[in-house]
């Protein structure tokens, strides 16, 4: 291995190569001397794609959430994915939440939340007096509707008022989101919040670019991962470490949310709501 590593650690991994040709060598292939064939290579290689392929719907195996902001068009479905409404080059599998921003006069977000540029004291003052414009936007958080069936049942699709419901359609190359009810154009915008994606489409020679605790599962889980391609199981050593290194990431990776009281439990006549109560914290 040549142990070469590119960029600034944490940013530039070790090349794919380099990771599996360790990962060979943990099940005998190119040890003692020996090295690993070209067929080997491109062997190894499809199955990390596909590995970090299907890492990527593990919530607790992908290092962060992405916000991605969708201004309101007044339209009922919005497409996420390649040349969609919103244009990322991997339509998401789900959404882990949603909210939406009533701008209030606000500028629209150029891209994700959490920006620096994204609420500039200068979006909020009036530019004649330099006093606060009231402008500040608000955003509402949007409870996600998890099946088609219960998107179905609902009686009126096109009503259009004030945002409080979305549903996600995980459909491919385009997934589909479905805002409800429908709020008007110009004085909304979407926040999708999903999963950022992983490397995809690999080449031997392209470097991880992942947190460093990632290079050791890559290897121990590939190792494991290959070995019957050889006729052998992975031995107990390789499944425990690939186990431990998994771990390592689950324990980096895991956000779990406060436990919510679900709104059916505070129905609005009940002598004890607020207007949000059914956002409140257990």
């Amino acid at each position: 291995m040549s142990g070469s590593l590119n960029g600034t650690p944490g940013d530039q991994g070790y090349l794919l190569s380099d990771l599996i040709n360790m990962a060979l060598r943990q099940i005998g292939v190119g040890a003692m001397g020996t090295t690993a064939s070209p067929a080997d290579l491109s062997d190894a290689v499809m199955h990390l794609n596909m590995m970090l392929a299907q890492w990527q719907r593990k919530r607790w195996l992908v290092p962060n959430l992405v916000d991605m902001a969708l201004p309101s068009t007044g339209a009922s479905v919005y497409y996420v994915g390649p040349n969609g409404d919103l244009n990322i080059p991997v339509r998401p599998d789900k959404l882990e939440a949603a909210y939406v921003r009533l701008l209030n006069g606000a500028p629209l977000s150029q891209a994700g939340d959490f920006l620096p540029t994204d609420f500039v004291a200068s979006d909020f003052l009036d530019p004649e007096n330099g006093l606060d414009a009231g402008v500040q936007p608000i955003d509402y958080g949007l409870e996600i509707i998890q099946s088609y069936e219960d998107y179905a049942s609902l009686g009126l699709k096109a009503l259009r008022s004030w945002p409080s419901y979305a549903f996600y359609n995980p459909a491919y190359p385009l997934g589909e989101f479905y805002p409800w009810p429908i709020p008007q154009p110009g004085i909304w915008e979407f926040h999708l919040v999903f999963k950022q994606p992983l490397q995809a489409g690999l080449k031997a020679t392209d470097p991880i670019v992942l947190p460093p605790e990632y290079w050791d599962a890559i290897m121990w889980c590939l190792a494991a991962r290959i070995a019957p391609s050889y006729g052998q199981e992975a031995s107990p050593t390789v499944v425990s470490l690939a186990k431990a290194a998994l771990s390592t990431i689950r324990a980096s990776s895991t956000q779990i949310p406060t436990l919510g009281m679900p709104s059916i439990l505070t129905p609005i006549n009940n002598p004890f709501y607020w207007p949000g109560l059914e956002l409140q914290k257990l």
